[in-house]
């Protein structure tokens, strides 16, 4: 005998969930990019050589006099340009280890801990380069990774330039937006960044989380609606 299913409730489908993670400051307790050059360039060879460069540049970026994409690739040039990808990739390797080691704020370490538990799709979305991002990622546990991408010439050397647009503000926003809308069906977006640059990526997404903001992005939050949590803390 047939059985009807007229009058019993039906199963809502659930909504799969995305988890998007800024890092620089937000996963980690600093910037990542100056730290990972140190880490490249032996200590004496960086005061005597390298480090009154990386001073100009930061001074000149800070008054407008160079821009944020050209004072990336720049810093390259100073410090590792022509490194192989061997080499590359043997320095980031040994620089994340250290800095999840140190640098890590343990806040995100349990958000990220519980996302990957219930099962949701994680991206890092970060306008560092790729070449050390992704290895955050792998050690983390991240499902993908939107990332500046690095230029490497015809016998595998590192370019002093950018293989991408900086992946910095509305780039990272439209790069995260085209990957979820590629999700059938479209997944329900959480977003966590500390920086006022990702204002928009947090107010489309389902929900915005102001990590550990300053006093600009603090106000920018509450305005906005966004929740604020502190990383240093536990729990999150």
């Amino acid at each position: 005998m047939l059985t009807s299913s007229i009058g019993r409730p039906q199963a809502q489908e659930v909504a799969p969930i995305v988890a998007v993670f800024d890092l620089d400051r937000t996963i980690t307790r600093r910037g990542t990019y100056t730290p990972f050059l140190m880490h490249c360039v032996p200590a004496h060879q960086r005061t005597l050589e390298r480090l009154p460069i990386a001073i100009w540049l930061t001074a000149i970026y800070a008054f407008g006099m160079i821009s944020r994409d050209d004072v990336k690739a720049r810093m390259i040039e100073v410090n590792i340009v022509g490194a192989s990808r061997a080499q590359i990739a043997a320095w980031a390797d040994s620089y994340v280890e250290t800095c999840l080691a140190t640098h890590v704020r343990p806040g995100a370490l349990a958000a990220i801990k519980k996302h990957r538990e219930a099962g949701h799709h994680m991206v890092l979305a970060t306008a560092s380069f790729d070449f050390y991002a992704q290895v955050f990622a792998d050690a983390l546990g991240f499902d993908h990774v939107i990332a500046t991408k690095s230029a490497w010439d015809d016998r595998g050397r590192l370019r002093a330039a950018l293989g991408s647009d900086n992946c910095y503000g509305q780039v990272k926003f439209d790069a995260v937006q085209d990957y979820v809308a590629a999700m059938i069906p479209r997944p329900r977006v959480i977003a966590y960044s500390d920086h006022h640059s990702d204002v928009d990526l947090l107010r489309w997404a389902d929900e915005g989380i102001a990590v550990n903001p300053n006093g600009r992005f603090r106000r920018m939050a509450t305005a906005h609606g966004f929740r604020i949590a502190d990383w240093e803390k536990l729990p999150v």
